[in-house]
């Protein structure tokens, strides 16, 4: 096995050299022979990788510890689940994972657009093969997993306890097909500045690949939260990490080009902005993997520190320098051939979301990486904590959450007075409830930002509601039913905005009303946190698989009934490391969370019990956010499943469209 995937990895750095060779002198020379010599040969690198992915697999599932990493991460004792995750679990395997799925994809771009946009596709692929001869080449010379040793160990040493969850299995690839999908509208950015396509061709182009690039990196983030809650046993699922915060920063100005890509295909604006933001997601999804990487920020996600950094920082600099090199050659031409009518506009609205996101990543960026800067200028490392990041983020995601509504709400162009009506009702419901919040919870914070939601909110179900009534003779519930079917891409993006305002008000309400106790008990002593009565009932001691476990009974009562929680305490000797894994009782109200944070041979425990309230709605609002996008970008359908004869028609000037039926 160690030596098919050595040689497929040498094979596919051959084919994809090759590949990018062809095509540039295709191009150059106008040999349309070359070029497609060159992209016939851009489908091989995916089939071999996939050769050397599926040997590193069956190593990793019979257990051939003559290889490095398969004894660095596994051992007899790891479940079949988990040594299959082991395949991404470590630096090697992480990135031999990465850089296969990137050739599947610039071979499915290379199959889906070599018919439909041929002047753009070999360009795209020559760019998509050269960020991926890069990454073929590290792993190959140096984070090669398939090393042997002469001497095989008789077991290997196994998964990072904290990894040993489902979480490793859903989060990191989520993660890597949003880091990696990125590339594909990226390299067709390149391909348009390259060939002074610059409308929004490309755009549409590889629209679908955006958003699911942008949804599998939301989703990773929801998924990381959703593990980091049920394992770390911090009594949180977001703690501002630097490795969190490096999948966290592309997303943000993933999202912003996603609305600013909008506008540019609705009403030919914001070229510049467009692909200024493009060039930012990918090259920070780079970053961000160079951080896991090569350990260069202090993280419990972080590899150790490696020989590939310098490698990997030239190669970030190439490409920042490539590609705004690019833009700045054809800035002229990304100008806005017409300017900016109003500020009060939907164009408008999305010109401060650009900037806005911006400035939250920015924000982000700079205290993830202020460390490094520190430490480069004074020579000493010094740590952001939460509370800057909490500091800074908040009153720019309420600023976001007010311009979701006003984005919602304000017309192409230019708001006349009777479009300005429809802010009535959204503002009221702001109001009403910011007085109400005010009166209620008296915190600043928090009144602001259930205010925000509230107008965000109203705005976007009013739109539905404006919406029904248009196709009120289908009746009202069919009439809703029938906007995913007329405009599926606006109405499935609305879905998705509400998505995020349930998201955000979990995230508010369990960052500023949780409460928090630490107790040392003995068997049948109780205690009370928030609404909760608990009573101690003793410690109880097993096996686990490659631990010692221990776990505590807790009889908890919360004024209606009584239920039993167990959180567990886990030792493991290959590693000399304590786990704790929480016990949590989730409602829609609130989580109890409870962790076994220390105990003694008599059983006397030590526990940290939370009480975090609506957390549910983060998880909820995740998956709803996982639809609505779903629905945003399926493929349109023909209506009853019938196809219908196009009969030609007497062309005439073209009239303006209802108000109703202008979005995004």
């Amino acid at each position: 096995m160690a030596r098919l995937g050595a040689a497929a990895l040498w094979i596919a750095l051959g084919a994809t050299l090759y590949s990018i060779g062809a095509i540039v002198y295709g191009v150059v020379r106008r040999k349309a022979l070359w070029v497609e010599s060159g992209l016939n040969t851009a489908l091989t690198p995916a089939p071999v990788l996939s050769t050397a992915l599926l040997a590193l697999l069956t190593a990793l599932l019979t257990h051939d510890f003559r290889l490095v990493y398969v004894a660095q991460n596994t051992s007899l004792e790891t479940p079949l689940l988990y040594r299959v995750s082991a395949l991404w679990g470590g630096q090697a395997g992480s990135l031999l994972f990465w850089t296969w799925m990137l050739a599947g994809f610039a071979a499915l771009a290379v199959l889906r657009h070599r018919r439909t946009d041929p002047d753009l596709i070999p360009y795209a692929a020559a760019v998509l093969l050269g960020v991926l001869a890069f990454f073929i080449g590290l792993v190959a010379v140096l984070e090669n997993p398939f090393r042997t040793v002469d001497v095989p160990p008789a077991d290997g040493r196994g998964l990072n306890p904290l990894l040993l969850d489902p979480g490793m299995v859903i989060h990191p690839p989520l993660l890597y097909l949003g880091f990696v999908g990125f590339s594909v509208p990226y390299a067709f950015a390149m391909a348009a500045l390259l060939t002074g396509r610059l409308d929004a061709g490309w755009i549409s182009a590889t629209r679908r690949w955006t958003l699911a690039a942008w949804l599998a990196l939301g989703a990773g983030l929801v998924a990381g939260g959703w593990w980091a809650y049920r394992v770390l046993g911090w009594g949180g699922y977001w703690g501002w990490d630097p490795v969190e915060n490096a999948a966290l920063v592309p997303w943000l100005v993933g999202t912003a080009y996603v609305h600013s890509a909008v506008v540019q295909e609705r009403r030919g604006m914001f070229a510049a902005w467009t692909m200024t933001l493009v060039v930012l997601t990918f090259a920070l999804a780079v970053l961000g993997t160079f951080l896991t990487r090569t350990g260069l920020v202090a993280s419990v996600h972080t590899f150790a520190r490696s020989e590939i950094a310098p490698p990997f920082l030239l190669f970030l600099v190439a490409l920042l320098g490539a590609s705004f090199g690019l833009v700045a050659w054809r800035w002229e031409d990304l100008r806005d051939p017409s300017p900016l009518v109003s500020l009060i506009s939907r164009e408008g609205a999305f010109l401060f979301n650009n900037v806005l996101f911006l400035a939250f990543a920015f924000a982000v960026l700079l205290g993830t990486l202020f460390p490094v800067l520190s430490e480069a200028v004074r020579g000493v490392q010094v740590f952001v904590g939460p509370p800057y990041f909490r500091q800074v983020t908040a009153p720019q995601g309420i600023a976001l959450l007010l311009l979701m509504g006003i984005g919602v709400l304000l017309p192409w162009r230019r708001a006349s007075g009777r479009a300005l009506q429809r802010f009535r009702i959204p503002v009221a419901c702001m109001l009403g409830t910011g007085i109400a919040a005010g009166l209620l919870l008296q915190r600043p914070g928090v009144v602001a930002a259930l205010a925000a939601v509230a107008f965000a909110a109203s705005a976007t179900l009013q739109e539905y509601h404006r919406g029904a009534q248009a196709r009120a003779s289908l009746g009202y519930l069919r009439g809703l039913w029938q906007l995913f079917g007329d405009r599926r891409r606006r109405y499935g993006g609305y879905l998705a905005h509400l998505a995020v305002l349930v998201m955000a008000v979990g995230i508010v309400a369990s960052h500023a009303y949780v409460q928090e106790r630490e107790v040392t008990v003995r068997p049948g002593e109780r205690f009370t946190v928030g609404r909760y009565e608990i009573t101690y009932r003793g410690l109880r001691a097993g096996r686990a698989p490659n631990a010692e476990a221990a776990w505590g009974v807790l009889e908890v009562h919360d004024g209606s009934g009584w239920v039993e929680l167990r959180p567990l305490r886990l030792y493991y000797p290959r590693w000399d490391q304590p786990v704790s894994r929480p016990a949590i009782r989730s409602t829609l109200r609130d989580d109890l969370y409870a962790v076994l944070a220390a105990f003694t041979p008599d059983g006397e425990a030590t526990l940290r019990v939370w009480v975090n309230p609506m957390v549910r709605w983060i998880w909820i609002g995740g998956v709803a956010f996982v639809l609505g996008t779903l629905v945003a970008a399926w493929p349109e359908g023909r209506r009853g499943g019938v196809s219908r004869r196009i009969e030609p028609v007497r062309i005439t000037p073209e009239l303006p469209r209802p108000v109703e039926e202008v979005g995004s």
